[in-house]
C-alpha cells in the first residue's frame, strides 16, 4: 500500500484529512492493485483496504444504479466492533434503535455467523433465528453529506440508509472488537436458518463512481 494512503488509513486522521485527498489516493490505490470486492446481500459493495492492529479498513459502495439485494430485506443489525465511517461522495442517513425483547409480535430476532474469512468469496454467511422476539424504536435519525463522520457503537442497532438514486460511498474503520454476536432483526415468513455467499467483483468497479 502506497505511504500516502497508508498514512491517512489512520483512526486519528481519516476523519479529518482533505477528502480530495483521501479519494485521489484510494483510486491511485485501486488502480495499481486491482483488488476484488464483494456484493453484499444489501446491494452494496465491500472493499477490504487492510487488516492490521485488530482494524478493518474497508470501502463500502452503493451506485446509484444498485438493485434491492438479495436474501431476507432485514436492515436494522448490530456489529461487534465500533464503526467509525466517512462519506465520502453521497449521503446517508443513520438509523439508531432501541431494542427490547418481547413475548409476542414484535420481528424475529436472528444472529450472524461467517464460517470462515468474511472477506473470501466462498466464506457463508448464515443467519440464524434465535428464540427472542423484539420491538424496534426509533431513537435518532442522522442525514450525513459527503465530508462527514460518524460512530456506531459496539452491540448497538443500526440501519444505514443511503440516499436513493445518489452513489453513496464511505470509507469504515471497524475495531476495538468485544464479545458478544452479530444481531439482526428479522422479518416473519422467512426461514428459521439462511445462508448465502458474497459474489466476488473487480475493485474497478469502485472506479466508474468514484
Amino acid at each position: 500500500m502506497p505511504a500516502d494512503l497508508s498514512e491517512l488509513l489512520c483512526r486519528e486522521r481519516f476523519t479529518s484529512c482533505d477528502r480530495g485527498e483521501l479519494l485521489r489516493a484510494l483510486k491511485q490505490w485501486i488502480a495499481a492493485c486491482n483488488p476484488t470486492c464483494l456484493m453484499h446481500p444489501h446491494g452494496f459493495y465491500v472493499l477490504l483496504l487492510k487488516r492490521e492492529n485488530g482494524e478493518e479498513w474497508r470501502l463500502h459502495l452503493w451506485p446509484s444504479d444498485r438493485g434491492e439485494g438479495y436474501g431476507m430485506p432485514a436492515r436494522v443489525h448490530t456489529h461487534d466492533k465500533h464503526v467509525d465511517s466517512r462519506i465520502l461522495i453521497g449521503t446517508l442517513s443513520n438509523l439508531q434503535y432501541t431494542v427490547n425483547e418481547v413475548e409476542s409480535c414484535g420481528a424475529p430476532l436472528y444472529e450472524a455467523h461467517y464460517q470462515g474469512d468474511r472477506y473470501q468469496q466462498h466464506t457463508r454467511n448464515v443467519l440464524r433465528k434465535t428464540d427472542a422476539r423484539v420491538d424496534l424504536r426509533l431513537e435518532e435519525r442522522s442525514l450525513m453529506l459527503a465530508g462527514d463522520s460518524y460512530r456506531i457503537e459496539r452491540h448497538t442497532y443500526h440501519e444505514a440508509v443511503p440516499s436513493p438514486g445518489l452513489t453513496t460511498c464511505t470509507l469504515v474503520c471497524m475495531h476495538s472488537s468485544a464479545p458478544g454476536s452479530i444481531k439482526v432483526v428479522g422479518l416473519d415468513g422467512y426461514p428459521d436458518e439462511l445462508s448465502f455467499e458474497r459474489s466476488e467483483h473487480q475493485g474497478h468497479v469502485f472506479l466508474r463512481y468514484l
